[in-house]
């Protein structure tokens, strides 16, 4: 499961520096172009792009952390707080994605990514009670 979910979060993160050409557009199906025009007319043209590619280095960074987890890679400093974490982050996602889809009553495209999150955090979840789960004695 840590595998699978190290998996996708190294396509997301390649997603992500796929999008840079892009970069506009693709924002503005997430509906988050507006917010970037005003960081970079605040903070300078560059800083899109540098969120972008800071967002795909930390899900690169989840990636290793199941791999490590999954015993792929060496061990990684606080994998099982890294891998609860992850999951936590992923599964608060997707409740937030829900909650959005619920207050708005819109499932557009940025929307329905909500599953994605909800996937990627039950495989961390999941794989880290497999990996770090106590065992009761018999």
């Amino acid at each position: 499961m840590l595998k699978t979910g190290a998996i996708l979060n190294f396509l997301v993160a390649a997603g992500h520096l796929a999008c840079l050409p892009w970069l506009y557009p693709v924002l503005s199906i997430y509906r988050i172009d507006g917010i970037m025009e005003t960081l970079a007319l605040r903070y300078g043209a560059a800083i899109p792009y540098l969120l972008t590619v800071a967002i795909a280095f930390i899900f690169a960074v989840f990636g290793l952390y199941g791999l490590s987890g999954a015993g792929i890679i060496r061990r990684l400093p606080l994998l099982e707080t890294g891998i609860y974490t992850i999951a936590t982050l992923f599964l608060l996602r997707a409740v937030a994605g829900v909650a959005e889809m619920a207050v708005t009553g819109c499932a557009l495209l940025a929307d329905s990514t909500a599953a994605f999150p909800a996937v990627v955090g039950t495989l961390y979840l999941l794989g880290g009670r497999r990996k770090f789960g106590r065992q009761e004695s018999e």
